[in-house]
This record gives structure tokens, sequence and C-alpha cells, in this order.
């Protein structure tokens, strides 16, 4: 992590802003404390120890936070007899979260912080999940030092050929009218080729957070219904390009050539203002700014002083100082040259978010927030859903698939033929599956029979995408005989073992209504000690199971999943199961 920050050196600089002598008095944390600053513009009047606060700043805003406290430390201010001043230090605000608290690496991440400043709250939100950290975050919300809105910036000709900046648009309409292998050709523009979309990385962006939060909750509920995971599902199939911030996306639209251009995202998430420094370069590849329908997703800036036990009365009051200073008209005008806006959203200076270039004045539509729970959550979904699979599904094709569903006129195995060829459909190009279906003496020798070889999802087969010969040998299936579901799981832990993958998720799959029936093969116990044997903890292998409707035997798959460090997820209905099913279908389920 010590890589990724950037430490501050004081220079020299010129033009800086004068600062009016005089004596501020400012109300502080910490019991109600005043402090009084002297800002006279000398030191005469210092003669305790001096005192320098350390300040940690996101990478974005640093160069303005900056530059404002190097004015404030010409200034000379100070705290009683103590002359104080500020340092700041550009660091991920997702590295900070990670690190944040009383356990602080000095050796690893510079000095310890008495100010954190990140780009979005959320981060706090996160960070304050971890109990050790939640003791030095202020309870109270931070003041906020500018605000900048986290937009979708597109290819302005293939923004242009979906509506705008005539029709509002957002995440899911992007997403939407390009879902079940709809192209460009779709909307009139077959040149194109397919929907290419580029992503932040969301555990290391702010933006890529509040987009990915956007994409798996578009209405802002704190939750996610089954509709909206097809939505992140299809964002995470849509995907070309991941970075690990926007600002990494941007540059590879700067240095294309005209031959690349058709092969760049149409859409990556954005801050505002990144946008507008970008457009402001007469870039060779124009980008426009779509504000999501879904809402806006601000960068708010929040300076935040620590409750850390380093942090004490006399640098709160040069914290409380050096705020009041980030907080004058001539700073926020400052920010306002950059591309940020107000703390209220508005801004006064348009040269950079200028009109002619689709920024708008008035951002339109809710103001998003989330929960620090529904962060975690969904950060952990979505995690699942990016993540390199290398899975094999097993379908239970026995007799008692055959079953009706209770209040449907369809049985067990076409709801789940419908559900897994929705979830076929969601496959990540580099996702690696293959398919078996299962049932007593389903061929002469075995009780499974391997409908699709192991694959990439994205990769032909039969001069067909893998995915869709998944789909195809699903559709054709007919249930009958038993459930031979012991020797069906023995041999595909065989299979995965050998095709185990480094740097992916591997998993064994299975989706049962019933309970082993093939008494001529392996037992409960010979199969448990079989797994155990051949687990290997350098080689992670978890059988998943789904356990669908009433009869499905969910003790004995609990016990094989255990072994192997799986689960088994239990659907007694078997149409809440669907989500589960598609989950597996598209390689996601965890």
């Amino acid at each position: 992590m010590a890589d990724s920050v950037l430490r501050h050196r004081r220079a020299g600089r010129s033009g800086r802003m004068a600062v009016t002598a005089g004596a501020v008095a400012l109300a502080v944390g910490g019991g109600g404390t005043v402090g009084y600053f002297q800002l006279t513009g000398g030191e005469k009047g210092c003669t305790g120890a001096p005192v320098e606060i350390s300040v940690v700043a996101s990478p974005d805003h640093y160069p303005i936070v900056n530059e404002l406290t190097d004015q404030w430390n010409d200034a000379k201010p100070s705290v009683g007899d103590r002359c104080v001043s500020a340092t700041v230090r550009a660091m991920p605000s997702s590295a900070v979260a990670a690190s944040i608290g009383p356990g602080w690496d000095e050796a690893q991440d510079g000095p310890r912080p008495d100010v954190w400043s990140p780009d979005f709250s959320a981060w706090l939100s996160l960070a304050a999940g971890r109990p050790d950290a939640a003791g030095v975050l202020p309870q109270e919300k931070s003041p906020s030092l500018a605000s900048s809105p986290t937009v979708i910036a597109m290819q302005r000709p293939m923004a242009e050929a979906l509506g705008w900046p005539g029709r509002a648009l957002g995440w899911t309409d992007l997403i939407g009218a390009f879902q079940g292998g709809k192209t460009w050709a779709d909307h009139g523009h077959p040149e194109w080729g397919p929907m290419r979309l580029g992503m932040a990385d969301p555990t290391r962006s702010g933006a890529g957070l509040a987009t990915a939060m956007t994409i798996m909750d578009p209405d802002n509920n704190q939750q996610q219904t089954n509709e909206e995971l097809y939505i992140a599902l299809s964002a995470s199939q849509l995907t070309t390009t991941s970075a690990e911030d926007p600002a990494a996306l941007l540059r590879q639209y700067t240095v294309a050539n005209n031959d690349d251009i058709p092969t760049l995202p149409a859409a990556i998430p954005v801050l505002e203002r990144e946008l507008a420094a970008y457009a402001d370069d007469a870039p060779r590849v124009p980008l426009v700014p779509v504000y999501p329908k879904e809402g806006a997703a601000y960068a708010d800036y929040p300076f935040t002083v620590l409750r850390a036990p380093w942090v004490d009365d006399v640098r709160r009051q040069a914290a409380a100082g050096l705020l009041a200073y980030l907080q004058r008209p001539e700073s926020h005008q400052a920010y306002e040259a950059a591309g940020f806006r107000d703390v209220d959203h508005t801004t006064g200076d348009t040269r950079l978010l200028s009109p002619d270039r689709g920024f708008q004045t008035l951002v339109a539509g809710p103001e998003r927030t989330a929960t620090a729970e529904a962060l975690t959550e969904m950060l952990a979904v979505w995690g699942v859903l990016q993540r390199s699979n290398n899975a094999l599904l097993l379908l239970d094709v026995s007799g008692s698939m055959n079953d009706q569903v209770p209040g449907t006129n369809q049985t067990r195995l076409q709801l789940i033929q419908n559900a897994a060829i929705a979830g076929a459909g969601l496959l990540n190009n580099g996702t690696v599956i293959g398919l078996w279906a299962f049932a007593t003496d389903l061929t002469p020798t075995t009780d499974y029979r391997e409908l699709v070889a192991p694959g990439p999802a994205g990769g032909l087969l039969g001069g067909v995408p893998r995915r869709q010969a998944v789909a195809g040998a699903v559709q054709g299936l007919r249930a009958a005989g038993g459930t031979g579901l012991y020797d069906t799981i023995g041999a595909a832990y065989d299979r995965m073992q050998k095709a185990w993958k480094p740097n992916a998720q591997n998993m064994v799959v299975v989706m049962t209504d019933g309970k082993n029936e093939d008494e001529s093969g392996l037992s409960l116990q010979q199969l448990l000690d079989k797994l155990k044997a051949s687990a290997r903890p350098d080689r992670p292998l978890p059988v998943l199971a789904i356990a669908v409707g009433p009869k499905a035997d969910a003790t004995a798959l609990e016990e094989i999943t255990k072994v192997t460090g799986g689960r088994t997820f239990v659907e007694r209905n078997d149409v809440s199961a669907i989500q589960q099913i598609i989950l597996a279908f598209a390689g996601r389920v965890s």
C-alpha cells in the first residue's frame, strides 16, 4: 500500500491569496473548547513547541487542498502560544479506509493522519464497519469541502444514438438495451459491434463504488430484487474493460488512435470534474456526460477530524482553523475553477462545466445515498459477480423432477430449465463452465452424462457460444429414473480437481430435489471419506448444493458440502429457488 501514497513536499509558491490579519475565534470539538488562532503574519507570539497536523486527502482534490493549506501555513497561524501548520499527503480513500485505526502503520502508510478528507463519505461508513476504525472516526457527519456527481461518460455518437441529450438515460437503460445478445445493430449501427462497458473497481474507486450501487440498487431502497440482480449480471457480461479508477479508464481514450475508437468502451463511470478536465483538452475521442436518471451519487469530500488518542486539543483546534480557511468563499472559488461544485451541488464557474459540452448547471433527480450495511452487502455480491469462476454444474433429472410445482402449471424440471436458460444467458465470457445431468443408470456405466464439456462461456462449441450450448442442452432434458447423487458428486469432484485453475473460484454446484437412490454405488460415508482424502487446502474446491423442494435430502448435502468447505442452500419452495439456480447457471453462486 505504501507505493500508492503520494507524499507532499512543500515548495515555495507565488500568487497566494491574501490573509487578513487578526484573531479568529472557532468553536471546535472536544468538550466545546474555543480556540483562538492568531493570524498575524509573524511568529513572535509563539513560545511553545510548534505543532504540525497531518492531513490525508484523496488524490483528486489533493492539489487544491495542498495549495490552500500552503496559503494557510504562510499566515503563520497559532493556537495559544504555539505555532501550528499542516502538511497534506495524497492517498487513495480505499487505502485509508483499510488502514485507519489505532494500528496505523507509519512505516508502511506514512505519518498517521489527524484529518482525513476522502472523496466520498461512503469510505467513512465502510471503515466504521471495523470496530478499531469506528473508535477513531467521528460519530457526527463531517463538513463537506466541495462536491462532484458521478456521471456516465459516453462516446458522443453512441450517446446520441440512444437519444441523448433529449432523452434521460441511466445505467439500467444502457444495460437493458443490450441484454439478451443485442448489439449496436439493434440500434441502427452494426459497424459498432457489441456494447462495451468500462468499469472502475468499486473496492478502490469512489466513482466505481457509486456506480456499482446504482446498477445493483437502481431504486436506492438498500435492497436487491431478482430483476436488479439480473441487471447487475448483465452489466458484468457487457463489461470489457476494468481499471482501478476512472483516471485509468480515461487514459485509454487519450492514447487511442482512430482505428481503436470502435473497440473502446461506449460508456464508463467518472466523476463530473474528471470528465470536465478530459473534455477541456480537446480530446480525439469526444465523451459527453450522461447524468444517470437513477439519481446522482456525489463525491462530497468530507473534512474528517479523527477522534484518535493522538489528536489532542491543540491539534483539533488547528484542524478547525484549517477547515475555516478551506470554507472561505475564495477557497470555494478555487474548487469551482477546477471543475468541482459547491457543497450544495451548484456552481458559479462554468468554464469547465460548460453547457456546450453537455454539462448541466443544475443536476436533476434525487441524490443517492447508501447505508453502511447496504454498501457492505452489495460490495460482497459485486465481488461474486466479477470474479473469475471455474464451475461444473450437476443437474438432477430423476423422475421426481416431473412433479408439478404447487401454484404453477410447470413441473420442477420445466421451472429449473427456464431459470437455467436465463442464467446461462448471463454468463461472462471468461467464466469456465461445464454441465452434467444425473439420474440412476443414466449411461450403461455411470449415473451421470456430460452435456457440455467445460470451457470459456464465450468460446465456441460446435459453432455456437458455449453459453448457448448450455441453454440448448438444458432445454432438451427429460426426467426419468432415480437419483444417483453420491456417485455423481464423487466423479465430478475428481474431474474438477484435474481441471483446477489458479486465480479462479473453482467449484462443483449440484442441484437436486431428492436423495440418493443408487444403492449399488457409494454410500454417504464412503463419499465423505473420499472427499476428505481428496481435498487439498492449497487447491480449494468447494461443493455447493441447492436443495430444491420438500423431498431434497438437505442433511446429507450439508455433510457433503461441509467436508469440502462449501455450503448448502435449502429452498423448500421451488419458486424461491429460481434466484439461486440462475446464479448457479451464471457461475455466480457462492
